[in-house]
């Protein structure tokens, strides 16, 4: 029998429960906040639109089968170490290394669960409640542990042991316990959401035996330790699984295409195939901004909406009924909202840009690149109050709450008659709520 939604969903056990008497929802929210700030301004992000598009529709097909009131957030970082982590407040990010070392989206998937699973059963909550006085510094030396020693290991062990109250090494590592949690708990909403099971040892098992013998471990194991228990542990809970198995498409083998050619590290030893080597084709033609050429001769691209996308974006020609046909198709694909939006901005069409985003910016977690749009749309209608008030917005997205504040005090002294009494009522509201949240932190 197929493990439905709402089965899964009952299944699970709230086993970090308790700590939320002591540990608020309020308080993880301000720690989220300060944790993206730090990784926006530590991580080299990858802002690509495809790439994110993809890990968050992952991300959003897992947590249909997980009972949250949290706001989850999956982010991509540019690096080719192995790895993945989870913050407070629902924070996932990834690294590239990640998804080109993964054989199957399955892979992948079974990560983004553990991952989720860390934040649902607390034990976020609970490592940074043993650490209640100074969050942030621990915070901010995790983060910088988990970018710079991924650059490189000493230096990233040098910020974890260097002479802090708080041992970082230990706050990195998840306890036997909490290991157990997460891969028990997300391999149960792994297959609940069409994922194969033995997935997650399957990636694990894997990573283990290819660095067996390796100097220089993978960041997942440090942080992830693997034994032989917790491998058989896992397989023994897949089998009691049943799954009614996603139809797999060619989509991981794009995105592996997109960022060798964010990187510039193209595997010339894969042999792609001739739908593959067009698409690879077309995203040098379009990295290279020659709109004075004519699009690449190649056809054969694959049979997949971001083929669409890449076509329309090499034309440079914007036909507005093709993108709002592929729009109502696929509402819930930002790539398509973001780069229709670019276009626009380049055929200065602001107000469309405004009109487009605003109604859809809501709709999704991660808004800063949306906010970030909506702000040049402003800027290049000419209007410097509504620009402000974006930029606002796309720092307070990513919980830079200064730089959302000099941008809400400059909204706030441009403002005119001729704005509407709404705008001012908005620009009230967020730089109320920007003080508050400041507060708050300066209070952890």
């Amino acid at each position: 029998m197929t493990l439905h939604a709402e089965e899964a969903k009952l299944n699970l056990p709230d086993l970090g429960s308790p700590n939320r008497a002591t540990f608020s929802s309020q308080a993880e929210d301000t720690l989220s906040l300060a944790f993206l700030e730090m990784i926006y301004s530590q991580a080299d992000l990858v802002t690509d639109p495809e790439l994110n598009d993809y890990i968050r529709t992952i991300g959003q097909r897992l947590l249909r089968h997980v009972r949250t009131n949290r706001h989850y957030q999956f982010y991509l970082i540019n690096d080719n170490n192995i790895n993945a982590f989870a913050g407070p407040g629902g924070i996932i990010v990834l690294h590239t290394g990640l998804i080109l070392a993964a054989k199957n989206e399955d892979e992948i998937a079974a990560v983004m669960a553990h991952e989720i699973q860390h934040v649902q059963q607390e034990h976020l909550s609970r490592m940074f409640e043993q650490g209640k006085k100074g969050m942030l510094t621990t915070l901010g030396s995790i983060v910088g542990a988990l970018i710079v020693g991924s650059q490189n290991p000493q230096a990233g062990m040098g910020i974890m042991m260097g002479g802090m109250a708080l041992n970082v090494q230990q706050q990195l590592a998840f306890s036997r316990d909490h290991e157990w949690e997460a891969d028990r708990t997300g391999i149960d909403v792994l297959a609940a959401a069409g994922y194969n099971p033995n997935a997650m040892a399957d990636f694990f098992d894997t990573l283990s035996n290819r660095y067996r013998n390796d100097s220089k471990i993978p960041e997942m194991l440090l942080t992830h330790p693997v034994s032989t228990k917790r491998l058989s542990d896992s397989r023994a809970r897949a089998r009691t699984l049943s799954y009614q198995r996603r139809q797999q498409d060619n989509t991981l083998a794009l995105a592996k295409l997109r960022i060798q050619n964010l990187t510039g590290k193209v595997d010339n030893n894969d042999k792609l195939s001739n739908e593959l080597a067009c698409y690879q084709t077309y995203l040098n033609f379009v990295q290279t901004h020659k709109a004075q050429h004519q699009p690449p001769a190649c056809q054969s691209l694959p049979k997949h909406l971001w083929s669409n996308i890449i076509q329309l974006q090499a034309s440079k020609n914007i036909n507005h009924s093709t993108w709002q046909s592929l729009i109502e198709l696929h509402p819930n694909n930002s790539a398509l909202l973001l780069h229709y939006a670019d276009l626009l901005l380049e055929q200065q069409q602001s107000a469309q840009v405004v009109k487009l985003l605003s109604a859809n910016v809501s709709r999704f977690n991660e808004s800063w690149e949306f906010w970030k749009r909506i702000a040049q749309a402003w800027n290049q209608g000419g209007d410097s109050t509504q620009e402000a008030y974006a930029m606002a917005k796309a720092y307070a997205s990513v919980g830079s709450l200064k730089l959302a504040l000099i941008q809400i005090d400059r909204a706030e002294k441009s403002l005119t008659n001729k704005h509407p009494l709404a705008l001012k009522n908005d620009i009230l509201l967020l730089k109320t709520w920007l003080e508050t949240q400041q507060k708050a932190r300066e209070n952890l």
